[in-house]
């Protein structure tokens, strides 16, 4: 069989060799990078990190000197059938402003009552105040105040109680994009897992892209907290990261494992079936990963810090992707042998083998 020459062959061919430092190395790699990046504990991004241009710079400085404007908060109360002057619709404003004093967590409280920021139909009134502390951590304190509108709200059934600002608006978008990223981690892996069974008809060669995709995902989490002391990253970050990571990091292993596998059904050998998916499904996987590479290198010139953050994160997945890809899989292949067939299930295992049979005879013929 003539030998490929490329340096996905080289590097598949040396891990085929060198199984054990191989899969070892990953381990500790993906070990080490957790460690020392959960010691070192991801830095997100300020809100004076978010502005971008002279406004930008302006909320920065007035960060550091200590003078950022406090997470500013309204309380809209309205009825359509009482007015501001009704006894009632006073002592709704009144037991609002008393829940949001009892909190602790409020300042610079105006009662409408006093204040007199009424419509000009005078069916609605609005309190406003400001948040106590630091204004970045002003949404992760905001839970109890929310709470004591909503009860207040339910106790004056006559009035409608509608909370807006920079911390409750944080808030709620971090929990709607939390619950929806936390929905996706969760099916993702199951959904993965469930597709590469149906692939490859086996239970083994379908749960080791997912593993390698994992490790790679959690290695690249490590990665992150570390180049996050450098370049914060906002919340979600990990999550699209995660994702990310699972998405190529199981295509990458399917290339590779899908090829060797026709190769095996056409004949060939263990070494030769190996070296034949390195030299091209490998290659493959180095050119694309470098693609993405480039592609997502481009968020470093929007100037923003979360692009750049997002851009940080995206490169790191990949890149440990495709090394992952381009030496322990091989490596593992090697080590299983024709164990990554173990787990079969029987209907879709001999269609998959009859395809891959017929698709690496065709290969070979037009070679």
């Amino acid at each position: 069989m003539a030998r490929h020459r490329n340096f996905a062959a080289a590097l598949g061919d040396w891990s085929a060799r060198h199984r054990k430092t191989a899969v070892f190395g990953w381990l500790i790699l993906v070990v080490l990078v957790t460690v020392v990046g959960g010691a070192a504990g991801q830095k997100t991004l300020t809100n004076a990190d978010y502005g971008t241009g002279d406004s930008g710079r302006a909320e920065r400085i007035l960060q550091d000197a200590d003078l950022a404007p406090p997470a500013a908060e309204l309380v809209l109360v309205h009825s359509d059938k009482l007015t501001a002057g009704d006894a009632e619709f006073q002592g709704a404003v009144t037991a609002t402003v008393k829940a949001l004093k009892e909190t602790g967590l409020v300042k610079n409280l105006h009662d409408p009552n006093t204040t007199h920021v009424v419509s000009q139909d005078k069916h609605s009134a609005l309190i406003q105040y400001d948040v106590k502390g630091d204004p970045d951590t002003a949404a992760d304190r905001i839970q109890p105040v929310i709470d004591a509108v909503e009860k207040t709200d339910k106790a004056h059934e006559a009035v409608t109680l509608g909370q807006y600002g920079a911390a409750t608006g944080l808030k709620g978008i971090n929990d709607s994009l939390g619950e929806d990223f936390a929905r996706a981690e969760m099916t993702a892996l199951p959904v993965a897992l469930g597709i590469l069974l149906v692939v490859f008809g086996a239970f083994v060669a379908a749960v080791l892209p997912v593993l390698l995709a994992a490790t790679a995902c959690v290695g690249a989490m490590g990665l992150l907290a570390l180049t996050s002391q450098v370049v914060p990253v906002d919340g979600m970050t990990s999550s699209v990261m995660f994702l990310m990571g699972l998405a190529v990091g199981v295509d990458y292993c399917l290339f590779y494992l899908r090829r060797e596998r026709e190769e095996r059904a056409a004949g060939r050998d263990k070494e030769a079936a190996l070296h034949i998916a390195a030299a091209t499904s490998g290659h493959s996987v180095l050119i694309s990963g470098i693609t993405v590479v480039v592609a997502m290198a481009g968020m470093f010139l929007s100037g923003l810090t979360v692009f750049k953050g997002f851009a940080f994160a995206t490169i790191e997945v990949v890149l440990i992707a495709v090394i992952g890809s381009m030496t322990v899989l091989p490596a593992m292949m090697a080590m299983l042998g024709d164990r990554v067939e173990k787990g079969r299930i029987p209907f879709i295992a001999r269609r998959r083998q009859a395809r891959a049979a017929a698709a690496a005879a065709v290969g070979g013929r037009r070679t």
